[in-house]
C-alpha cells in the first residue's frame, strides 16, 4: 500500500482511539520510518502495541521477522485488512502477560498509564533482547532514568543505569499524534551494556525493593527487615560504606556491590 494513502487511513482513525488505554495514533510517516530504522533487522523483534500500524507499515516494508501485538481486538482486524500475506504477524495480545524471552529487537510507542510497568517486564525477562526502541512521554523518561538523590530515584532507574546503555533518539511533538496529547514524546533506546542474567536480575530487583520500600528509613533498617539482623551485620561490615545513609543516596554501583556482599560474592 502506498506509503501516503497509508498514513491517511490512520488520520481516519482518529475518533475511534481509545483514552481509557492511552491510545494516540502516530500519523507522521517520516517519524514513524525513522523509529523502525534504529532497530537492526537481525532476529526476532516485538512491536508492542501496534495500535493503527504506524511502525508495522514499516516492520512490514521493512522486510522485519516480527510479531506484533496489542489488546484492541478491532485495531487487530484492522491490521489483518492492511496486511493480509502478513496475518500471521498479528495478535490480540496483553504485553504484560506476554513471554518476551525469546526477542533480539523490542519496539513501541507505549501507552503512559502502563510505560513503568511494560519497561519493568523488559528489563526482567526479556534477556535476549540486543536493542529496544521505545516512544513515552518526555517525562516519563526523566522519571525513569532520574539519578541518586532525587525523588524519582528508582529501584526499576538503577536497574537500567547498571545494565543498559540508553541513548535519547529524537523528541516527537504533539502534532505527530492523532489525536493530539498534550506532552512531547521521546524517542530512545536500550542496549545492553552487560549480560543479565534472569535469576540474578531478579533476585536483585527484589533486594532494590525492600532497599526502597520506606524511603525514610535508613538503607540498614530496610535491609534487616528485609532480609534478617544477623546476616544484614555481615554483609554491611563486608560493605563498608555508610549503613545509616538512606538507599536514594547511593549510587547504583555501590548498591549492586552490597547486594553482592549479602550474596556472598566478591567483587
Amino acid at each position: 500500500m502506498n506509503k501516503d494513502k497509508y498514513f491517511q487511513t490512520i488520520k481516519e482513525y482518529r475518533l475511534l482511539a481509545k483514552k481509557e488505554v492511552g491510545q494516540n495514533f502516530l500519523i507522521d510517516s517520516d517519524v514513524a520510518e525513522r523509529i523502525v530504522g534504529l532497530l537492526p533487522k537481525e532476529g526476532k523483534v516485538l512491536e508492542i502495541g501496534f495500535g493503527a500500524g504506524s511502525l508495522s507499515y514499516f516492520l512490514v516494508e521493512g522486510g522485519y521477522d516480527f510479531k506484533a501485538i496489542d489488546i484492541d481486538e478491532g485495531l487487530l482486524v484492522k491490521l489483518h485488512n492492511d496486511f493480509p500475506e502478513q496475518e500471521d504477524r498479528f495478535f490480540q495480545e496483553n504485553v504484560l502477560k506476554s513471554d518476551l524471552s525469546a526477542y533480539q529487537g523490542i519496539i513501541g510507542n507505549l501507552p503512559y498509564y502502563i510505560t513503568t510497568k511494560i519497561i519493568e517486564k523488559f528489563v526482567l525477562e526479556a534477556t535476549m533482547c540486543n536493542k529496544a526502541v521505545f516512544m513515552v512521554q518526555k517525562e516519563a523518561y526523566e522519571r525513569l532514568f532520574a539519578k541518586a538523590s532525587s525523588k524519582d530515584y528508582s529501584p526499576l532507574g538503577i536497574l537500567l543505569d547498571l545494565f543498559f546503555e540508553a541513548k535519547k533518539e529524537f523528541s516527537v511533538p504533539p502534532s505527530s499524534f492523532s489525536p493530539a496529547p498534550h506532552v512531547d514524546s521521546l524517542v530512545f533506546s536500550l542496549s545492553p551494556k552487560k549480560e543479565r542474567k534472569s535469576d540474578y536480575i531478579k533476585g536483585f530487583y527484589a533486594f532494590l525493593n525492600a532497599l526502597f520500600a520506606s524511603r525514610r528509613k535508613t538503607l540498614g533498617n530496610n535491609l534487616k527487615k528485609a532480609y534478617g539482623e544477623e546476616t544484614c551485620k555481615a554483609a554491611l561490615a563486608a560493605w563498608g560504606e555508610d549503613s545509616a545513609s538512606r538507599a536514594e543516596q547511593r549510587s547504583p554501583e555501590s548498591l549492586e556491590n552490597l547486594f553482592k556482599c549479602l550474596l556472598g560474592y566478591s567483587n
